[in-house]
């Protein structure tokens, strides 16, 4: 009924291995959010470092608003809609953020090991990704 020469214990071994979508980044191309368009140099895309294409993943992440578009699974993305304008406690709400932005950029950024380094200053988050090589990425965000 099997076929005699697969080997499905290598193959059960290595889909169980933890995924983090996720041990490379791959090719990516680099991308201009300002603009919202694709880096284009002498009539071809620029391709990014694995240090920039992960700063990449974690601004289309916290970019991204959760659930609004259909072709991000439903777990890709920031929801911060019920924590920024209402009247909470400041100690919560960036705890909060902290702790959507860490969970999402450890689950959903290929390479991300540790989020670690926070600082919090007048509505801007600054934090350092460690990634599985070792690299460390500066990020800042503002909301």
């Amino acid at each position: 009924m099997f076929p005699t020469d697969y080997d499905f214990k290598s193959s059960i071994e290595s889909t169980s291995t933890k995924t983090n979508a996720q041990n490379k980044v791959g090719r990516n191309m680099k991308f201009d959010f300002a603009k919202k368009r694709f880096v284009i140099e002498d009539g071809v895309n620029v391709e990014t470092s694995q240090v920039d294409a992960i700063k990449q993943w974690i601004e289309l992440f916290i970019r991204t608003e959760l659930n609004a578009y259909k072709i991000y699974s439903d777990t890709f993305g920031l929801n911060l809609n019920k924590l920024v304008g209402y009247r909470l406690p400041r100690s919560f709400i960036v705890s909060e953020i902290k702790r959507r932005i860490t969970e999402g950029i450890l689950n959903k950024v290929p390479c991300a090991v540790s989020v670690t380094n926070w600082k919090f200053d007048k509505g801007t988050f600054y934090f350092t990704v460690k990634t599985n090589t070792g690299e460390e990425v500066q990020y800042t965000y503002e909301y």
